[in-house]
């Protein structure tokens, strides 16, 4: 295919984007011991970046809710310095 060809193609609908996404995670979730696994906060983020749910996410790695993933995909907010909860 020529790089011609290539920049004619439509952008991928979101099911294509999703089943991008799994087939990638599965090739990196089962690399060959020797190499560097991809932890679950890194599966959580690339799941995400396709616009899967939380819930849809947690099913995927095996967890029990969406609770369990969203640390991963939504870091705390920093508290102010002071102490009062609030950003300044």
């Amino acid at each position: 295919m020529s790089k011609k060809q290539r920049k004619e193609r439509a952008p991928a609908d979101p099911i294509t984007k999703r089943l991008d996404a799994l087939i990638r995670l599965f090739i990196e979730l089962n690399r060959p011991k020797s190499e560097e696994k991809l932890s679950d906060a890194e599966a959580a983020r690339i799941l995400k970046s396709v616009e899967l749910t939380p819930t849809e996410i947690a099913k995927i790695l095996g967890k029990k809710s969406a609770t369990d993933v969203a640390p991963y995909l939504y870091p705390k907010k920093k508290k102010a310095a002071n102490g009062s909860g609030r950003i300044e």
